[in-house]
């Protein structure tokens, strides 16, 4: 009787656990467990950006809702353009599980084998060579005087760098830090110190060319420091401001962004001439005027050059013509007093003179 009671038990006991063991195998399984949901495209951008910006370099954001793969990508990439912050981000892929709604968005670093740490200094880097050059603006500049100090300071220490890229050239860290970049780079720093000031500033991308917009006294204008540096050219007066503060008048065809709208979350009209370099200058002429030269020389006598724009091809035309003819050449050289002789380049596509003021070497 004892021995069948011990059977009986070690029966029930076995049971009991066989039992346990299957009630925990039959948990039905969640696919969206340790997934966000998000209703609609808004929503997606932000379940990202607060992934990217949450401190952690390396990681897999999993959605599900309204999140689908033909649009991650896209909408990761519309985060990146509008956070420089993230420049180091590289979004390593997009899937979906078969059979449910979630998808997975990996992302890490661009130098995929960096350590956390690295990338957390470079952050810091940045970080710091935006703040040189915040401090750096003279006290008594006006807001759009400031733009332009930011906007010559990026451009005088950097080199714009053709081939050979490194993982971080072409972001804000190879602008601000390396100083070696490329167009993204040149805009992603631009962009970060103008957003550290207060200004509303962003940028807009195609599949070849970046360049930013930035809202200044309530209208948007074009600012383009990639192609304002000319350096690359080993130009040794290379640089301009033809880009800085323009407005749809002056866009490229290396500006063209109407096949890649969806890349770009907002797109601003920029219609208004009012805050562009040269008028602002007085450096925008209509026609050859050597008493206006002399004056706009004279206002930028400390300076290395000088840029006079006109404001069509007929009137850049007819002033080199009258210019070569030496047409009262005398009052322009009057107000080059560290110079003996005129020395002036051409930029025909963009409609500019550019007097050299510097001294002869």
């Amino acid at each position: 009787m004892k021995i069948m009671k011990k059977l009986f038990l070690l029966l029930t006991s076995a049971f009991l656990l066989c039992g346990c063991e299957y009630d925990d195998y039959d948990v039905p399984y969640d696919p969206h467990e340790g997934a966000e949901y998000v209703e609609d495209e808004e929503a997606m951008y932000q379940a990202i950006y607060k992934r990217l910006s949450g401190g952690r370099f390396k990681g897999e954001i999993s959605l599900y809702g309204y999140a689908n793969t033909e649009r991650a990508f896209d909408i990761s990439e519309m985060v990146l353009a509008e956070h420089p912050e993230l420049f180091w981000v590289s979004i390593g892929g997009v899937g979906s599980s078969g059979g449910n709604d979630v998808i997975s968005i990996s992302y890490g670093s661009l130098d995929y084998d960096m350590p956390d740490s690295k990338v957390g200094e470079m952050c810091s880097e940045v970080s710091e060579a935006a703040d040189r050059i915040i401090s750096s603006i003279p006290e008594d500049a006006d807001d759009w005087q400031k733009i332009l100090f930011v906007h010559d300071e990026i451009i005088k220490n950097t080199w714009y760098q053709s081939g050979d890229l490194e993982s971080y050239t072409d972001t804000a860290y190879g602008c601000l830090v390396n100083g070696r970049t490329q167009s993204c780079g040149y805009s992603q720093a631009f962009q970060y110190i103008m957003e550290r000031m207060g200004f509303e500033c962003g940028l807009v991308t195609n599949y070849s060319h970046t360049w930013n917009f930035i809202r200044f006294d309530g209208k948007y204008y074009w600012v383009d420091l990639a192609y304002d540096d000319r350096n690359y050219d080993d130009l040794e007066y290379g640089s301009s401001h033809n880009y800085f503060m323009f407005s749809d008048s002056e866009l490229t065809e290396y500006h063209e962004f109407n096949q890649v709208k969806n890349r770009n979350r907002f797109i601003p009209k920029c219609d208004d001439i009012s805050k562009y370099y040269y008028v602002v200058d007085g450096s925008y002429l209509s026609e050859y005027d050597a008493h206006a030269i002399a004056e706009i020389i004279s206002k930028h006598g400390d300076e290395e050059q000088v840029e006079i724009k006109f404001s069509d091809e007929k009137a850049y035309k007819d002033a080199l013509k009258r210019l070569k003819a030496n047409e009262n050449v005398h009052e322009i050289m009057q107000a080059l007093k560290k110079k003996d002789r005129l020395v002036y380049w051409m930029f025909d596509d963009w409609h500019i003179i550019k007097i050299i003021l510097a001294p002869d070497k």
